[in-house]
């Protein structure tokens, strides 16, 4: 089964895309692949002006757990109409072309709004496009928060489903990836 990392795409604290990430994570698991929730934590060290050229620790540490990913899952929030900062800051940190090339990618979008994340994930799948990763086409989105979770557990039985749908779909779609 492969590796996943499953990152949730923002490091504000009490993220709803945490908790999401974390239901995700077990979904991931219960269908027995490794799973790597990479939080994006990232210290000052990440705005340093040498940041990409002369790496800390803490920067080739996070950048190391994505790259030996089989499979990476983006939850991605909606803010101000496209993906947060700290998603950005961290996908410029991935080596060229390593980083996406030939990476399976899946996504989840969630927003507040009527759309639903849409717009953060297609324009986060616009640079993992230009970086040549392989997207995973069955995106899920959600609206509303905070308000689709009730004790930590999506409250929307057909929601929980798709993403259960989404994560069978992807096993097969890296292991496919994979093998080619």
């Amino acid at each position: 089964m492969p590796h996943i990392v499953i990152i949730p795409g923002t490091n504000r604290a009490g993220a709803v895309s945490l908790t999401l990430a974390n239901l995700i994570a077990a979904d991931y698991t219960a269908l027995g692949c490794s799973v790597d929730l990479l939080a994006l934590e990232l210290g000052p060290e990440f705005l340093a002006p040498t940041a990409y050229k002369q790496p800390t620790p803490g920067i080739t540490t996070l950048v190391g757990r994505f790259l030996v990913a089989d499979g990476v899952v983006f939850v991605i929030p909606e803010y101000n109409g496209s993906y947060p900062g700290v998603l950005k800051l961290f996908t410029d940190m991935l080596p060229y072309p390593q980083g996406f090339d030939r990476r399976p990618c899946a996504f989840v979008g969630i927003g507040a709004g009527q759309f639903q994340g849409l717009r953060a994930v297609e324009h986060f799948q616009g640079v993992a496009g230009y970086r040549n990763a392989h997207m995973y086409p069955n995106r899920v989105f959600l609206g509303a928060g905070k308000e689709l979770f009730t004790d930590g557990r999506l409250s929307d039985a057909k929601l929980a489903e798709r993403l259960k749908a989404q994560a069978t779909g992807f096993v097969k779609f890296a292991g496919a990836v994979k093998g080619s």
